[in-house]
């Protein structure tokens, strides 16, 4: 082989090793190859009026789900003492429910199907001086943010499987949009137990450490 044809070689080896390159961390998890799935994805955007048995079911529970945490938010706020657990509570309200039942209300409302309770996203849009504080023996500021820890990752684990249930792409969107809220907030109310004492900070796991005991049986 000439040293031509070795160089030429070399640098199509090369130019293949850089079109192939692995991606990550871009928003999303997009990489250069994803234009092939995103083109069939857009193909399934708005192509029924009707929903499917389980997308119906989903959206219909996450409805239910996100209208009933909007009056135990509007609870936890009169029932808290602590100014931060208060503001804390009512811009999770603001951030995820009340958007959340407005993306399944939507969903519900293009092809006429009736919601399964009245709207409460504005009716029951109150601010920190209309709801006030309520003297209770009932709940802690502890309890209202722990719980909140634990019912906003039960709030993904919906979308999650909501976004699973449907193959008609707006409306896993939605259910992938409202995954994102619930997320932030699921690490903003672990953090806020956290650096008041609710809960103690997870564990951490040395990787030598762990790799001695490992290897070691011990």
């Amino acid at each position: 082989m000439s040293s031509r044809n070795r160089e030429t070689n070399t640098y199509e080896r090369m130019e293949d090793t850089m079109e192939h390159a692995i991606e990550i961390g871009k928003p999303e998890g997009r990489t250069q190859f994803s234009g092939y799935a995103e083109r069939l994805y857009e193909e399934r955007r708005d192509e029924r009026s009707s929903l499917s048995s389980s997308e119906f079911t989903m959206v219909m529970e996450g409805f239910l789900h996100e209208w009933a945490c909007i009056g135990q938010c509007n609870l936890y706020i009169q029932a808290a003492e602590d100014p931060e657990v208060k503001e804390a509570v009512l811009t999770y309200r603001h951030d995820v429910c009340e958007p959340n039942l407005t993306e399944m209300k939507a969903i519900l409302d293009g092809p006429g199907y009736m919601e399964p309770q009245p709207y409460n996203a504005e009716t029951e849009h109150k601010s920190l001086e209309e709801l006030g504080t309520l003297p209770n023996a009932a709940m802690s500021n502890a309890e209202i943010i722990v719980q909140m820890v634990f019912g906003t990752r039960g709030f993904m684990n919906h979308w999650t499987q909501g976004a699973g249930a449907s193959m008609r792409t707006d409306i896993r969107d939605a259910f992938v949009r409202n995954w994102h809220r619930a997320n932030r907030w699921n690490v903003a109310f672990y953090s806020l137990a956290v650096k008041k004492g609710f809960m103690m900070p997870l564990p951490t796991m040395d990787a030598k450490g762990l790799m001695r005991t490992t290897v070691m049986g011990g």
